[in-house]
């Protein structure tokens, strides 16, 4: 009888290589590079910590920028996004120079505690519209998707209003020539990146329909 052979093959494993592409190392970068501008804007407020109302506004601006700096690493990659010097310049502008602010003449009195309310809520309405966006979080003009609930129901910017008035309460604390000169330089690169960005989301036809529905930008009934 003749013999038969019978070849058993081993199985094949195949390992898959991590895929790394340009764009996801340059989305990479930028998460890195925007999270340490935030954690540069908390070093004056450290140094600065104390047990007293303008201590606590300081300690408010700290925790805000910290929170920035993390969400920085928890956002989605753009499906579209608007990368030029325009784009830089506004969203350079808007975010770096508050970080300037430095802690000195405190304030007092109803001037001081109205800078700790101002920075409170600040926060609050930041950090409430970032839970709205969940990892659709950004700084240079992309859609990540059109987010319009929560505080997105009544302005189409909280979350740059937010940083505005974080921004005015650090300085009404702080109340020193240099802190309000930088409040003023701020406002019109904001108002330069809110229209690169609406400029850029426009481009989306659910978003020109959400800017017919909500038609203010920062307050209800005023910008």
């Amino acid at each position: 009888m003749e013999a038969i052979a019978l070849r058993i093959s081993a199985p094949v494993v195949v390992v898959a290589r991590p895929h790394v592409t340009t764009a996801g190392l340059r989305h990479a970068l930028g998460d890195c590079l925007l999270a340490a501008m935030f954690l540069l804007a908390t070093l004056p407020a450290a140094r600065e910590l104390s047990f007293s109302l303008a201590g606590a506004a300081n300690l408010v601006w700290l925790t805000g920028a910290a929170i920035m700096a993390v969400m920085s690493f928890a956002r989605f990659a753009p499906r579209t996004s608007t990368v030029n010097l325009r784009t830089l310049a506004a969203s350079g502008g808007m975010l770096i120079l508050p970080c300037f602010m430095r802690p000195t003449n405190l304030s007092i009195g109803a001037l001081a505690t109205t800078g700790l309310i101002f920075e409170l809520f600040a926060v609050a309405l930041t950090q409430v519209a970032r839970v709205y966006m969940g990892r659709s979080f950004g700084i240079l003009p992309a859609n990540r998707g059109i987010v319009t609930k929560g505080p997105f129901r009544w302005v189409r910017h909280p979350i740059y209003f937010g940083w505005l008035i974080l921004s005015i309460g650090y300085a009404m604390s702080y109340p020193n020539e240099r802190n309000i000169m930088l409040i003023a330089a701020t406002l019109p690169f904001m108002v330069w990146r809110i229209d690169e960005e609406e400029a850029h989301l426009s481009a989306d036809p659910e978003y020109r329909r959400y800017m017919d529905r909500v038609r203010y930008r920062f307050w209800p009934g005023l910008v």
